[in-house]
């Protein structure tokens, strides 16, 4: 049985919701990369649907989308070797494709051996646009990133909006439920829909 964050994952970003200045922006980012080799850098808290928005764009768009977290490849070779080659070669389908390398977060600290700059080079060569999620994306280490990258602010979720996804699921798994338990649920998530979801 598939865990229902992956079976009510967001299909089309029409499906997020409670952030529909940043999808705006988002949309804009990609058209324009070819333009000005910028990556998209998605930044906010944990749960307000950094990585579900690339994959709704990825998905609507009827892009490939091929997907690396930057905290298990935390060097410059694992980089290079994961998305060197895919960031300039058409897929097998004659696709386009969207490059994500999610929670770039992982890659601050002693263990970053040359990770953010191979990123960085990527970005430059890279043939289809680049996403990239942090949470905080503030860190002096991503300084040099941050000039590859426009920035956009995902926010807390409202607790409606998290609510609305709940209510959603339930009717849809014909779950009985109390409106007012679930608006208590969405509000003691703080903003998590993923672990509300859980929950």
């Amino acid at each position: 049985m598939k865990p229902w964050i992956k079976k009510y994952q967001p299909k089309e970003l029409s499906d997020i919701q409670g952030q529909d200045t940043a999808l705006k922006q988002l949309k804009e980012s990609v058209a324009n990369f070819k333009k000005t080799k910028k990556a998209t850098l998605l930044y906010g808290p944990t749960g307000s649907g950094k990585t579900a928005t690339a994959h709704a764009m990825a998905n609507g768009l009827d892009l490939e989308i091929i997907e690396v977290n930057a905290s298990d490849t935390r060097n410059k070779d694992e980089i290079e070797s994961l998305i060197g080659s895919a960031s300039t070669q058409m897929s097998l389908f004659n696709k386009g494709k969207i490059i994500l390398i999610d929670e770039i977060d992982g890659l601050s600290g002693t263990k970053d051996r040359g990770g953010i700059s191979a990123i960085t080079k990527i970005i430059e060569k890279s043939a289809f646009p680049i996403i990239l999620t942090a949470n905080d994306p503030w860190n002096s280490k991503f300084s040099t990133l941050r000039k590859k990258a426009n920035l956009i602010q995902f926010h807390t979720l409202n607790y409606l909006s998290v609510f609305a996804v709940l209510k959603k699921i339930c009717i849809k798994e014909s779950i009985k439920y109390d409106e007012s338990i679930l608006k208590s649920m969405a509000r003691m998530a703080g903003g998590d829909l993923r672990g509300a979801i859980n929950d």
